[in-house]
């Protein structure tokens, strides 16, 4: 029979391998979106779909830098939040 401290050892093992691994599934997803060159600057909010579709290749190359810097913004804030 396990004591007391082992069960509770165990479960704490589990809340932190679905931590890692809900945190590897979040920036697999981010990297999902990233290379998604139509939909990031849509997901991030800095053009709508049809905007994204009708810009000429350079165009749509700034606007996903854009989308890359405030994404990186949201991470940071994220990460530094109190």
């Amino acid at each position: 029979m396990k004591t007391s401290k082992a069960v509770r050892y165990n479960e704490i093992k589990q809340v932190i391998n679905q931590i890692h691994e809900s945190r590897h599934q979040y920036f697999t997803l981010l990297e999902e979106i990233r290379n998604n060159k139509y939909a990031f600057p849509v997901i991030m909010g800095i053009a709508t779909l049809s905007e994204v579709k009708r810009m000429l290749y350079n165009d749509l190359f700034e606007v996903n830098k854009l989308a890359d810097f405030k994404l990186q913004k949201q991470v940071y804030e994220l990460i530094f939040r109190k």
